[in-house]
C-alpha cells in the first residue's frame, strides 16, 4: 500500500482510468449517435473531453467541452438534469458492481490554455522572451 504525505493526492490506479475512459465512451456514444433526446441539447456541438472517478468508483465526474457559440453552462446543466439516463446506460454497457453518480462539469483546460497563450504573445512578454535569448546567445 503506497503512503501519501497529508494534503498531497495519490494517483488514479490503472482500474479507474481504464473504468473512466469505458464511461467516457459510453457517453460519447450516446451523444454522438443521439441515442438520447433532451429538448435544447445539441449534442453534435458537445464534447466529453475526459471522465474522472473517485477511488471507490462511486461517483465520476465528466469533463464537458462545446463547440462554437453553443453555451457550456446551459448543455451542463440539461447533462445533469438528465444523468440519471445516462447512469443507467453506463450501468448497461460497463460492468461494475455499484453505478457511479455522474457528474458533469465544464472543462477549463481549454480557456486556461488559450488564456496563457494570449499572455505570452503580449508585447509585453514577448519583449522579455526574445531580450532573455538575445543576452544567452
Amino acid at each position: 500500500m503506497k503512503h501519501t504525505e497529508k494534503g498531497q493526492s495519490k494517483a488514479p490506479s490503472q482500474r479507474q482510468l481504464r473504468v473512466a475512459e469505458e464511461i467516457r465512451h459510453v457517453i460519447a456514444k450516446m451523444l454522438s449517435q443521439d441515442e438520447l433526446f433532451i429538448e435544447g441539447l445539441k449534442p453534435a456541438f458537445t464534447m466529453i473531453t475526459q471522465v474522472t472517478i473517485s477511488p471507490d468508483l462511486s461517483y465520476a465526474t465528466a469533463f464537458v467541452e462545446t463547440i462554437g457559440d453553443t453555451d457550456a453552462d446551459e448543455q451542463i446543466k440539461l447533462l445533469n438534469l438528465h444523468k440519471g439516463a445516462f447512469r443507467y446506460r453506463v450501468g448497461k454497457a460497463v460492468r461494475l458492481r455499484i453505478v457511479p453518480d455522474i457528474i458533469f462539469k465544464a472543462d477549463k483546460r481549454f480557456a486556461v490554455s488559450e488564456h496563457i497563450n494570449q499572455l505570452l504573445n503580449t508585447p509585453q512578454v514577448r519583449a522579455d522572451v526574445e531580450k532573455e535569448i538575445e543576452e544567452e546567445f
